[in-house]
């Protein structure tokens, strides 16, 4: 029998004195792709970081085996071997000082690491280039990667995973963040990695994503397989979503949010062109579009991070230009992955819930009495006040996210902007955060939700826009929205 290339037996592992995996006894067999799957808490991200030797297993138990080119290997230098894309991955780049093109990230792969230090020889330029064009990134090249979308960082990072021809790729949510055509052309290019001989291992809550040469899978619950073998053979679960009724919302025709032929700029290049667009009380809006399309900085526009060209009007709620960014900030809270992925301190969930009063990710200064009876108050009206004293890193994803959006309500804001909220969330966690949005809607704060599985949408959304190449190409009501050909071209409807 073929010598598995990594051998589990029997391991835990624990991280910051609490357990996260026991018992993991599990091997890769070559020519075998996996899919780990779970919901949010399970251990699948830290299952991959556990396998690529990221981590280490409880010692005086367990094994942790690698065999490579028929040689058994310890976990020093394996990394190499098995990249890792994931959103840690991603936002490491976001946070990164100083310019970096895209193929200079690509290029960095040679050598695994975060910086081009060497020119690539011509035999890895054309591999680079093979890559570069079975993902479609040959006009990302030249641009900066702090610029570009969620997903078209996402298939640089893949591209330059893939370039150095690893044994094994791991993706953690590798679809998170990308639109219908951007998904289906990665998918068709991970079904090519597999086919060439790299194996996958990657975890998903979508079982669309699981591409045909998905050959086995595994099921973790609470730290635990509870299921591992052929994927044909994976239990059924109940994943149907259950159908919301829409609450009641208060008419009103006061202007939230009012823009009228607004271009924006950004580095000389026009992202935004002659946007005309409003927002009425009363009014749940959802922005649609690809990757690229300009919906995050549709919402910075929204919220004032970003200011338009002159000749463009910008009306938001009855402000005038005398009203500062830290007054505007105090009638919209925000919600998103990338803000989530930014609370790297250790604050427990009423600590970050009150730091929304500054619009930190810390608390900047005393939290008075009054600012936490709000922050309790929250907590008790969402059912989590069994959170309150919970470390962010002891959260599971989805129980952050709702955390997050209590965060974005302490001010009483007039709007909630969610940038693709429902990311990095298994099937409950979307179905809780959704009924949440709801709850808030209900209660006379207005939603605007960035997108892109319109099926996730809170039943309360009642319009929606599509963006293309920074302009918007249909508005209206969201049944209206949904039946115009760009939704559907974007949404495979």
């Amino acid at each position: 029998m073929t010598a598995p290339l990594v051998e589990l037996n029997n391991v835990n592992v624990s991280l910051s004195g609490s357990r996260v995996l026991t018992g993991i006894s599990w091997s890769l067999l070559p020519r075998r792709h996996w899919a780990v799957l779970g919901g949010n808490g399970s251990g699948k991200s830290t299952f991959l970081k556990l396998v690529r030797g990221e981590i280490w297993p409880e010692p005086g138990r367990g094994t942790r085996i690698y065999r490579l080119d028929g040689e058994q290997r310890t976990a020093v230098g394996i990394k190499e071997q098995m990249p890792l894309v994931s959103p840690e991955a991603q936002d490491r780049y976001l946070q990164i000082e100083w310019t970096h093109r895209a193929l200079e990230v690509i290029y960095s792969g040679f050598a695994g690491t975060d910086y081009l230090f060497r020119k690539p020889t011509a035999a890895q330029r054309a591999m680079a280039n093979k890559l570069i064009r079975l993902l479609g990134v040959e006009g990302l090249l030249r641009r900066n990667v702090q610029e570009l979308s969620t997903g078209e960082l996402r298939r640089v990072l893949i591209a330059r995973a893939l370039v150095s021809r690893p044994k094994v790729l791991l993706l953690d949510e590798v679809c998170d963040g990308l639109d219908a055509p951007a998904r289906r052309t990665l998918l068709r290019a991970l079904e090519n990695v597999a086919r060439s001989g790299t194996q996958l291992l990657f975890t998903t809550h979508r079982n669309e994503e699981l591409i045909p040469s998905i050959t086995h899978a595994l099921l973790l619950k609470d730290g635990r397989i509870v299921f591992q073998g052929p994927s044909k053979s994976l239990p059924k679960t109940a994943r149907a979503r259950t159908k919301r009724t829409a609450p009641k919302q208060t008419a009103g025709n006061r202007i939230l949010i009012h823009i009228e032929g607004a271009d924006v700029y950004l580095n000389r290049s026009r992202v935004l062109s002659r946007l005309t667009w409003q927002m009425r009380d009363g009014e749940n809006w959802a922005i649609l579009g690809g990757n690229g399309a300009g919906k995050s900085t549709f919402l910075k526009l929204v919220c004032g991070d970003i200011h338009p060209a002159a000749g463009s009007r910008v009306r938001r709620f009855e402000f005038t230009p005398r009203n500062t960014l830290w007054e505007l900030r105090k009638r919209i809270g925000f919600v998103s992955p990338a803000l989530q992925a930014a609370y790297r301190e250790r604050l427990n969930a009423r600590e970050v819930v009150a730091s929304g009063f500054f619009s930190s990710v810390g608390l900047l200064a005393r939290v008075t009495r009054a600012q936490w009876l709000r922050v309790d108050g929250l907590l008790a009206a969402f059912g989590i006040s069994g959170l309150a004293i919970h470390p962010a890193s002891a959260m599971s994803y989805g129980e952050f996210r709702k955390v997050l959006l209590l965060r974005a309500l302490v001010h009483h804001p007039a709007l909630v902007v969610c940038d693709e909220p429902f990311d990095g969330l298994d099937v409950t966690a979307k179905r809780s955060f959704a009924e949440a949005l709801d709850h808030v809607a209900s209660n006379g704060t207005r939603l605007l939700t960035v997108t892109h599985h319109i099926d996730d949408l809170p039943a309360a959304t009642t319009h929606a826009l599509v963006l293309e190449n920074g302009c918007i190409v249909c508005q209206g009501e969201l049944a209206e929205v949904r039946r115009h050909p760009s939704a559907r071209r974007l949404f495979d409807e």
